[in-house]
């Protein structure tokens, strides 16, 4: 039973000079009965509502107040849906915000890394500008140079494996292995005896450098999680 019948029946038990108990005594229910009907928690059958209307000489349309028991269930159903409507567009709103800021911190690291990345590549691109005017000059003034100065190219590949392992901080980026070859022709092409054994030992110490590097790096790794858990 909705408010507005409840409500109801206790303005017409109230209007007839009726206590509960007397009300319940005639219509043949009990006084708890007429309690729980006056406060919506039970509705009353068929023929307790006749019995009522009869009581009350109303019709049965008149007691149930089914008209004004629509229009207050068509109030609050709006009410409801005005209420929604407020809380969907204030989580629109937030969300629209939240959007705007992750937008903001997004186009904010964009630009980072685009300057980031355009910095990167003049480095790089100075680096082999100087290999190759070191190549020309060595081979220019330097008589039979030709034989180990194209490893000035190496040598710029290994820098900027270097400026870049400095920069990110991470040891793993440096180019070891193309360092390692680096030396190995130097000494084998450099030099008059071409010193080719035993400098090939150095080759072992690659996987050696990844070794080390990746224990680091997984070091490096467990201690950032153990801050983010802090």
């Amino acid at each position: 039973m909705n408010i507005v019948t409840a409500n109801k029946l206790y303005e017409l038990r109230k209007k007839n000079g009726l206590s509960q108990e007397e009300l319940a005594d005639k219509i043949g229910v009990s006084r708890q009965a007429i309690s729980k009907w006056e406060r919506a928690e039970s509705s009353p059958d068929t023929d307790n509502l006749i019995a009522l209307a009869d009581l009350y000489g109303i019709t049965l349309d008149e007691l149930l107040n089914k008209k004004e028991a629509v229009e207050s269930n068509i109030i609050e159903e709006n009410k409801k849906n005005q209420e929604d409507i407020v809380e969907v567009v204030e989580e629109k709103d937030e969300d629209d915000e939240d959007d705007e800021d992750n937008d903001d911190i997004n186009e904010d690291s964009e630009d980072k890394l685009l300057k980031k990345s355009i910095a990167v590549r003049i480095v790089d691109s100075c680096i082999f500008i100087v290999a190759a005017i070191a190549f020309l000059l060595l081979g220019l003034l330097i008589e039979d140079a030709f034989r180990w100065s194209w490893l000035t190219f190496l040598l710029a590949i290994v820098i900027s494996s270097l400026v870049h392992a400095i920069k990110l901080k991470r040891a793993e980026v440096f180019n070891y292995p193309v360092f390692v070859t680096m030396i190995y022709l130097f000494l084998g092409l450099g030099y008059p005896g071409a010193i080719w054994h035993p400098t090939w030992v150095i080759f072992i110490t690659i996987p050696i450098f990844y070794s080390i590097t990746g224990i680091f790096k997984k070091s490096n790794k467990n201690d950032c999680c153990d801050k983010e858990n802090d």
